[in-house]
């Protein structure tokens, strides 16, 4: 079975069985979905495995000194190791999300910022045997192991972290070691349902399966799809292998269906995956998902592809079918036109709409938002931009029908042209449309920043304002003198706890002897606005435009005189640029504004600056005068602004740095070099027939290429090491200045400060609050054994986001390897960021607490710096790498130019049109050139003397040819002559009898004498005749009309029209009907011995058909018939003078056939007919082109 054959029948066939066993394995897995207790079992095993693990950790702690710290090197993050001496905690490696971990005593732990809470740490019940417990928003199974004398480690294997399971509803958020599916899960034993898990003989805790969140048949999806996908496979494959209208119905028919039902499969997976979820993409009722959209174009792209398996079949049944020919073509071409339009006007509205209503990001620029989708989409619309290049070529008949313009759209040019104007098209597409979507979305911004009304914190306020009210305590601060501070600290610490560090929170306490505060009490009262009905709290606006709300509140005292109280809640505005704020987003505040950080806004009332943030210098009074743009969008200072008009006296404007026009060139770039390089594989490249074998071309080019690309690489390489280097440095430098600036702020303010709890004071809060506001970043500080004991963003440890403890390496670089400062990269929960840390000492030198803040500045992406620099270079060096490659191959070509010169002349030419090469350089190559030349020139002088020689041979030849085959007849009409002479002079009677048939002997011998003249005087005019333009088609049905009397051979004939040669029409004619002749006679041989052997003889066929010639610019004539055909050792003789295979002839028929059909540039030629089984001789003519 040769290639072609195990590609048609036999890859189908594989295709189909591998879909068949994809959908069988994802079926048993389906089936086993809601096992519950093959899933427990195998996720105790996986625990052992872990548990073991873990061990192997735990006995290197144990083997570490106790005045050592425990740093097991790669412990896992899955797994944390706490090691106590003396029950107290003195190293630890990972941490419990708890804020209580001191076991000694059961001490009770008091919240950072809520003092009425207080809890007992979970750890001081952990024994040694395995227990499933709940630390913080995670859930461990721990055990506690005693070491020698009074140390004691507790170690946990983290099992679940709900944290997860809150922020992204499709997981489960179980240890992904464990490799627990999402739809199960993890309960604890008291729960009463699931299967147990279980470790060293103890139940852990439940698997339950959750029904409600997904449906099982769905769950081995991947598996279902590639199933799909081998299913559509061996549907191509089967076309391609059998072009016939009926395979085609079939395939299509059988491609609606799975359409159909992927379509139907991908609704029900609505809930359960994000491709199908319209939170990713919707548009209307069809297009319901980006899923849904994929389906269709992957839908559109088959059937253009299988369309164009069938293009032959119907060019074909347009063509045969002789009436109304070019209606039909024209309708051909009409309807192809329309299909590409409406392919075109669907690829643009639906990439439109893409870009418009998901998020997913097309714009090839915005590199860091590049997501699985992103890929899917441009491969799925390349595919219909490829479904248009393929009915390009459907349309490419009619087009030369009608107006004589031949193309070839698979040719290597064309793909690249159409791979340029694709690029071209995506790039503007994508910019222009994300552009219109960037303008919507600041729309959506402007509008939310338009609302100065904070309804959150109003609502904290309504639940807070009775207590304020009824604090006696407060009211009795308000009679004293400077009280304010310590009132601001209980309002903080009891009321407003969990709003402080996104609030300024300030009061003013004063009695109704203050005229200037009353004043200002009441006017709060007449132009504020009520939050709500009989509510102490105002929103109010000052004459800047600032908002904020104010409280009045008035206190009685029985003792004193009535007291007042304004307090005011100010929004901390950069509070999310402070470093925790991107962390504890993730988890809480879903209703707040998120701007990125690239962006800067700001807001006018009345052309005044009212207020503003970001890095771009708004002006303080807005003019729209001399010239400035004062549409929606304009553009200065390299910035992009977006304004919104509020209302008439309002307005917002958003900015943004302008992109630069490298950032486009660079995405189009790599989009055309990827569809170049994806069509150039589908490109029909002609071959080089001068040489079989380019091997010297070949290793020069390959040698240049692989030279080049190691240097190109290797530059690439060295400079975007050198930029990310370069941005590291840079980023580290501000990073460690930054931790430097905080810690002789934190210093300055705690030089009298004799340990860590002289700074656990309310004053001292608010000092570090302010070094936060100052320094834009969240301050955490730890105590000198590591623990936590003020922060200014609280709710990371309250939610128990982070643990109690600095991180460990932290801990020991700054205590025990004395580091000034110490950066280093930490994980929460998946985000990674930068974490700095700096000892804090006194005015003694003593470290008296440590710092930590971290650093996501994202005002200066360095990584996204980084990676546009390397996308640069990185491109420009591919850039150069082309051109380097293009100029050496055109040099490496010119320089086997001459030689391939030599090749071509020779193989193009005979020995007596051998032509000189000019070659006017004076190199290694003119020597060979020369000789070439004077070969030519010698080789000239010896063809004439040879050709002279040749023909006198020839006419020798023809001479002793011509006297032989006169000779032949003339000896037996002498003999009978001779004898019949004999005859009469003895007087024989016979003689006269015998007159007749001498007669007619010497009549059958004069007429082989007539032929052979005939065929001597053919064969000596062969170059008599000129060439005239000629019409296959015509000519070969009026030779069918001599031959059409047979009753015993049919004669059938396929052909086509306007099939013009140049010929010398008689010596082609002389072919023809040599042929034809020979056919039918070898047919009528055939049959006569068939009937001699009493078998059925059967019906003798002749076939003639003209086609287009696999050879470019050829017609092929080819001769069939049912006959013997010629045997293999006769094959090699068929075309020598004087050869014959039957009783009689000269030999010369198929001599002079082949000499005329090679005075006409053809070929000629024999093989075994595939379809009637006998001789094939296959005539192949070059075409006329006007």
């Amino acid at each position: 079975m040769n290639t072609k054959e195990w590609l048609h029948k036999r890859l189908p066939f594989t295709a189909l069985i591998l879909a068949l066993i994809l959908f069988v394995l994802s079926l048993a897995s389906n089936n086993a979905g809601s096992n519950t207790d093959d899933v427990a079992l195998d996720t105790a095993a996986r625990i052992e495995k872990r548990l073991n693990k873990l061990d192997d950790y735990i006995l290197t702690a144990l083997d570490t000194d106790e005045s050592e710290l425990i740093l097991p090197e790669g412990l896992p993050e899955d797994m944390v190791i706490y090691r106590y001496i003396n029950d107290s905690l003195q190293s630890w490696s990972n941490q419990f999300s708890i804020i209580n971990d001191d076991i000694a005593n059961r001490m009770i732990f008091q919240r950072i910022s809520d003092m009425n809470n207080s809890i007992v740490s979970p750890l001081a019940d952990i024994g040694e045997e395995l227990s499933f417990v709940s630390l913080g928003p995670k859930w461990y199974v721990v055990k506690a192991v005693s070491g020698e004398g009074s140390q004691k480690l507790i170690a946990g294997l983290e099992i679940m972290n709900t944290l997860i399971d809150d922020m992204h509803k499709s997981e489960n958020g179980v240890n992904p070691h464990l490799n627990i599916k999402g739809y199960y899960s993890v309960t604890p034993l008291s729960y009463g349902s699931g299967d147990p898990v279980e470790a060293d003989g103890r139940p852990l805790f439940c698997i339950i399966f959750d029904s409600t969140d997904i449906n099982p048949f769905f769950e081995n999806s991947a598996l279902q799809w590639l199933a799909i996908g081998f299913l559509i496979i061996a549907a191509i494959l089967f076309l391609a292998g059998h072009r016939t209208f009926k395979a085609y119905a079939l395939v299509m028919g059988f491609l609606a269906a799975l359409l159909v039902v992927s379509y139907i499969w991908g609704f029900q997976l609505n809930g359960t995956s994000e491709l199908f979820s319209p939170t990713l993409y919707a548009d209307g009722g069809f297009l319901f998902s980006l899923g849904a959209l994929l389906l269709v174009n992957t839908f559109i792209f088959l059937f253009t592809l299988c369309s164009f398996f069938i293009k032959n079949r119907i060019l074909s049944f347009i063509r045969i079918k002789r009436s109304h020919r070019r209606r039909k073509m024209a309708v051909w071409g009409i309807v192809t036109l329309i299909s590409i339009i409406a392919t075109f006007v669907y690829t643009n509205i639906t990439l439109r709409s893409l870009i418009m209503n998901s998020n997913i990001s097309l714009e090839l620029y915005r590199w860091d938002e590049y997501t699985l989708y992103t890929i899917l989409v441009y491969i799925s619309y390349t595919g219909l931009l490829a479904g248009i290049l393929i009915q390009l070529q459907f349309v490419r008949p009619a087009i030369t029908e009608f107006f004589g313009v031949g193309y070839n759209i698979f040719s290597l040019k064309s793909l690249t042209f159409f791979a340029f104007l694709f690029s071209v098209y995506f790039t503007v597409t994508a910019s222009i449309i994300g552009f219109r979507k960037e303008q919507d979305r600041v729309l959506v911004w402007a509008n939310r920043l338009a609302v100065e009304r904070d309804l959150g914190l109003e609502i904290r306020l309504r639940n807070v304002e009775e207590g304020i009210a009824s604090d006696q305590l407060i009211s009795t601060l308000t009679t004293l003198d400077n009280a304010g501070g310590i009132i601001i600290n209980r309002i903080s610490e009891y009321y407003l706890s969990r709003i402080r560090q996104d609030y300024n929170i300030s009061v003013l306490v004063f009695d109704n002897q203050d005229q200037a505060a009353m004043s200002y009490f009441n006017n709060i009262r007449l132009t504020g606005t009520r939050i709500a009905d009989n509510s102490n709290f105002f929103f109010i606006k000052d004459a800047n435009g600032r908002s904020s709300y104010a409280g009045l509140f008035v206190f009685y005292n029985p003792d004193t005189s009535v007291s007042f109280m304004i307090l005011r809640v100010e929004s901390n505005s950069n509070r999310e640029d402070r470093g925790y704020y991107s962390i504890v987003g993730r988890f809480s505040n879903p209703g707040e504004i998120n701007i990125p950080a690239t962006y800067s806004y700001a807001k006018y009332e009345s052309d005044r600056l009212m207020s503003y943030k970001g890095n771009y210098a708004y002006p303080t009074i807005f003019e729209t005068e001399d010239g400035k743009p004062t549409g929606r969008v304009s553009r200065s200072n390299g910035y992009v602004h977006f304004r919104h008009k509020v209302s008439d006296d309002e307005m917002i404007i958003i900015s943004r740095s302008q992109r630069n026009a490298m950032a486009y060139f660079t995405s189009f770039s790599y989009l055309f070099l990827a569809l170049a390089g994806i069509l150039s594989i589908f490109a029909k490249k002609k071959r080089n027939k001068m040489f079989k074998s380019n091997y010297f071309r070949f290793r020069i080019n390959t040698i240049l290429f692989t030279s080049s690309t190691l240097i190109l690489a290797s530059m690439t390489i060295i400079s975007v090491l050198f930029v990310y280097k370069r941005n590291e440095n840079n980023m580290y430098n501000l990073m460690s200045s930054k931790i430097s600036t905080v810690q002789a702020m934190i210093e300055s303010r705690a030089r009298m400060a004799a340990d860590w709890q002289d700074l656990n004071s309310s004053d001292f809060a608010s000092a570090l609050e302010n070094v936060g506001n100052s320094t834009k970043t969240d301050i955490t500080l730890y105590t000198s054994d590591g623990k936590v004991f003020r922060s200014t963003t609280p709710e990371v440890f309250e939610k128990m986001i982070l643990g109690s403890r600095i991180d460990q390496e932290a801990f020991d670089n700054i205590m025990y390897h004395h580091q000034r400062y110490y950066i280093h990269r930490e994980k929460i929960d998946g985000y990674s960021y930068w974490a700095m840390y700096a000892p804090i000492f006194n005015d003694n030198r003593e470290i008296i607490a440590i710092v930590c803040a971290p650093y996501t500045d994202s005002n200066y992406d360095f990584r996204r710096e980084a990676f546009f620099h390397a996308a640069l270079i990185i491109n420009l060096f591919i850039l150069l790498l082309i051109a380097s490659l293009l100029f050496s191959t055109r040099e490496v070509n010119s320089l086997f130019a001459p030689l391939i010169e030599m090749g071509r002349k020779m193989n193009s030419a005979d020995i007596n049109s051998l032509e000189y090469i000019v070659y006017k350089r004076d190199d290694e190559i003119s020597s060979l050139v020369d000789a070439y030349n004077r070969m030519v020139h010698d080789l000239s002088d010896s063809t004439r003397k040879l050709a002279q020689a040749e023909r006198d041979k020839a006419w020798s030849q023809m001479a002793r040819q011509v006297a032989h085959e006169i000779k032949n007849p003339l000896t037996p009409i002498k003999l009978e002559i001779q004898r019949l002479i004999r005859l009469k002079q003895k007087g024989n009677p016979a003689w006269e009898e015998k007159f007749d048939k001498v007669s007619d002997v010497v009549l059958e011998h004069i007429d082989i004498l007539t032929d052979t003249a005939n065929e001597f005087s053919t064969f000596a005019k062969l170059y008599d005749e000129d060439p005239v333009l000629m019409d296959l088609d015509k000519t070969l049905k009026d030779q069918l009309l001599i031959f059409d009397n047979k009753e015993d051979v049919r004669i059938s004939y396929i052909g086509m029209e306007n099939a013009m040669v140049m010929a010398p029409k008689p010596q082609l004619i002389r072919v023809f009907v040599n042929l034809l002749t020979n056919a039918i006679q070898a047919v009528e041989i055939h049959r006569h011995e068939a009937i001699e052997r009493g078998e059925d003889a059967g019906l003798g066929k002749v076939r003639i058909y003209l086609r287009n010639s696999t050879k470019d610019g050829c017609y092929d004539i080819v001769f069939d018939d049912n006959g013997p055909g010629v045997s293999e050792e006769n094959q090699s003789r068929l075309f020598t003078p004087n050869f014959t295979t039957k009783s009689s002839g000269t030999g010369l028929g198929l001599a002079i056939c082949r000499n005329i059909i090679e005075k006409c540039n053809g070929e000629i030629g024999y093989r075994k007919s595939f379809d009637l089984g006998g001789a094939s001789f296959i005539v192949t003519l070059p075409k006329h082109h006007e």
